[in-house]
């Protein structure tokens, strides 16, 4: 048994041996897909990124342990593809491997694993990691409207308004206002609602034109403007885009499992519940 660094000539073997794991709900990593091309364009991303880094566990000639570290050095945070291991033990060998690596860059990792995936829930338990939160996986194949439908999106003079509604209704997030404006493009779009005071709603989502699949990434209504069904207007608005404009064979959402009123919304629009996951944050004192 000896581990290393995952590089190019591993790629495809880690691949095959992540997709054998994550399509299975006791194994399964929110943070990537389940079909192997889906994988190792995940993996040759990394690669390619000189910021994080990838650990591998080789047994009897074969890889029988991952762990991926997407990180962040700016903001300091990473999240974990794994750990995905044939055997506990070598998680604590990758998860040392990856925090040595990593010594003084990183403050805060995040796992996000399949409720049923117990041996990822130990890992993070008994490495100090905490429970943030209990996130429901949706996903809508086929669209269930060709109704024409206006698409509204995010003007350049909004942008400030924008920013400050995202940071106002989501203050501690993956991306903030300012980010998601620096990754719009004909992939990433901001659907808007407006009325004669502004900006009152908006929906980002993504689109993954390899794939084919689209998601869902934030919905944000103004507090005064709600129950007003411009939440609604929005996804449906996302919704016909995504199918009939970009050509998306599905699209996927997470939202928070105790969030009843959201869950409605979506599953009314036609999302199903494919999976249920749990959200760990390990803070690292310096």
């Amino acid at each position: 048994m000896k581990a290393g660094i995952l590089d190019h000539a591993n790629l495809v073997q880690a691949s095959e041996f992540i997709a054998g794991m994550n399509s299975l709900r006791q194994c399964h990593i929110g943070y990537l897909g389940t079909s192997q091309n889906d994988i190792l364009h995940s993996l040759e991303e990394m690669n390619s990124d000189a910021e994080s880094a990838a650990f591998i566990v080789w047994k009897d000639g074969a890889i029988a342990g991952f762990l991926g570290v997407d990180a962040d050095l700016n903001k300091g945070t990473a999240e974990l593809w794994g750990p995905f291991v044939q055997e506990f033990e070598f998680m604590r060998l990758l998860w040392e491997k990856a925090l040595h690596y990593f010594e003084g860059n990183l403050h805060s990792y995040f796992l996000f694993a399949d409720t049923a995936n117990h041996t990822a829930a130990e890992f993070a338990l008994s490495n100090g990691f905490k429970p943030q939160s209990a996130q429901t996986y949706m996903e809508l194949k086929g669209n269930p409207s060709n109704e024409l439908r206006d698409i509204s999106l995010l003007p350049p003079h909004s942008h400030s308004e924008f920013i400050h509604l995202h940071d106002t209704l989501f203050p501690h997030t993956y991306y903030s206002g300012k980010e998601i404006i620096g990754r719009l493009s004909d992939e990433h779009k901001v659907y808007t609602s407006g009325d004669a005071d502004g900006l009152n709603g908006y929906l980002y989502a993504e689109y993954n034109r390899d794939e084919k699949e689209g998601s869902i990434e934030f919905i944000g209504v103004k507090f005064c403007k709600r129950k007003k069904g411009i939440g609604r207007k929005l996804l449906d608005m996302a919704v016909h885009d995504l199918f009939v404009n970009a050509g998306s064979a599905s699209i996927k959402l997470c939202v928070g499992t105790t969030n009843q009123k959201a869950l409605s919304l979506y599953k009314k629009a036609g999302f199903k519940v494919e999976r249920s996951l749990s959200f760990y944050k390990l803070y690292i004192w310096e």
